[in-house]
């Protein structure tokens, strides 16, 4: 339970009152958790200042909670850094951090490289509805494709070029998706269909590759090549928004059905 702030420019005494409030409800929640016997993930404040961001983490730091939570949600990608590693550096390191508001694959390499462990898995979600398909790679898996630049990070399934693609999303995926196999056209169709299907295998195979990824950071990391895996990743992939890949699109005309589209018309009988 936090005091948080959504204003950009809030002033100094706001935020010293956020964290003076949030530090209040935390103790209070502190002595009710005792009863119920439940770990406490405690937030870390302090906005835009940092001294108080400082002031929030040392505090938090000194209650005995199990963990800690930094968000930076709504923060201009080039603050995001600074802001997070100024209150990392004041928490304890044998105690996890999770962040909200670094869900893109950037967001959470940027997060890791400046202290924090956990995230949301928002992103494979946001992309499934998009009607995109997850097809990025990191650490050793991009080794093979370090001369090639601004790659696209996602598959928009909506895309009429993949009407006849019949090879699965990614060969290498082991998704119920694409071990099946279903092929990109197969997906393709259900989209246009609207069929529930279609987003259910997008969603699996997303989810699938956010935690490869995950599991490639945590790779990179042990063998002691993260910043440089990170370089190579921001070279090789383009990092502009991803828009919806169902924008302008219009349901394609079966020949065999006369001219009537694919999209399923339902008609409820009273």
């Amino acid at each position: 339970m936090t005091d948080s702030i959504t204003d950009m420019d809030a002033k100094t005494k706001r935020i010293r009152k956020s964290v003076d409030r949030s530090l209040r409800w935390l103790d209070e929640n502190l002595e009710k958790s005792k009863t119920l016997d439940i770990p406490v993930f405690a937030p870390v404040m302090g906005h835009t200042d940092k001294e108080e961001r400082i002031r929030s983490a040392t505090a938090t730091a000194e209650r005995d909670v199990q963990g800690f939570i930094i968000n930076v949600l709504g923060f201009d990608r080039d603050t995001v850094a600074s802001q997070v590693r100024t209150s990392t550096d004041h928490l304890p390191s044998d105690k996890p951090r999770l962040a909200y508001g670094l869900s893109s694959p950037e967001g959470i390499l940027e997060g890791v490289s400046n202290g924090i462990d956990l995230f949301d898995g928002s992103y494979a979600y946001k992309a499934t509805e998009k009607g995109r398909a997850i097809i990025f790679k990191f650490g050793q898996e991009l080794k093979s494709a370090l001369e090639t630049q601004d790659q696209p990070k996602t598959l928009n399934l909506w895309s009429t070029d993949l009407a006849h693609a019949f090879e699965p999303l990614d060969t290498t995926c082991g998704c119920d998706a694409c071990s099946r196999p279903h092929s990109k056209a197969y997906i393709h169709h259900l989209l246009n269909a609207h069929e529930m299907l279609g987003p259910i295998l997008l969603m699996s195979h997303n989810i699938y590759q956010l935690d490869r990824f995950m599991q490639s950071i945590r790779t990179s990391i042990e063998k002691g090549q993260f910043e440089q895996d990170m370089k190579v990743f921001m070279n090789h992939y383009s990092h502009l928004k991803e828009g919806d890949g169902m924008k302008n699109h219009q349901d394609e005309i079966d020949t065999d059905s006369l001219g009537v589209h694919l999209k399923k018309k339902r008609t409820l009988k009273l």
